[in-house]
């Protein structure tokens, strides 16, 4: 069956060139773990590893890789700069010291009022 489709790998899989998917192919059967082992030399998945060999025995092509070399200028998106923005001004008591204050002394409260209604409602 012939694919009318390219298939890509996600933008932030590592590029193998040529020569290193060819080690793969003869790594299986020769070199012992060599799932792991190529998954390892070319910090990717074992996944991706299997990948290759399946699709190398059936006869499939592999699909495309994109070298990071090869993408245009224009297609890369400009980060957020953050020296355009004014700076916020943080808003009293939204600091992590005051938070933690803040929930000490809803958790007393909570107990004062435990120990209030238990008083009340016990008859002793």
């Amino acid at each position: 069956m012939e694919h009318i489709t390219v298939e890509y790998y996600r933008a932030g899989t590592p590029y193998i060139s040529p020569e290193g998917i060819e080690e793969i192919i003869q790594s299986r059967g020769t070199v012992k773990n060599a799932c792991r082992v190529m998954a390892d030399r070319y910090s990717t998945s074992t996944r991706r590893i299997y990948e290759i060999w399946k699709r190398h025995a059936e006869g499939i092509p592999l699909r495309k890789q994109q070298p990071i070399h090869s993408v245009v200028s224009s297609e890369i998106i400009p980060e957020n700069n953050t020296s355009d923005r004014k700076p916020r001004k943080r808003k009293p008591g939204s600091g992590s010291k005051s938070d933690s204050v803040r929930l000490t002394q809803n958790r007393r409260e909570r107990e004062e009022a435990k120990r209030e209604t238990k008083r009340v409602l016990d008859p002793n």
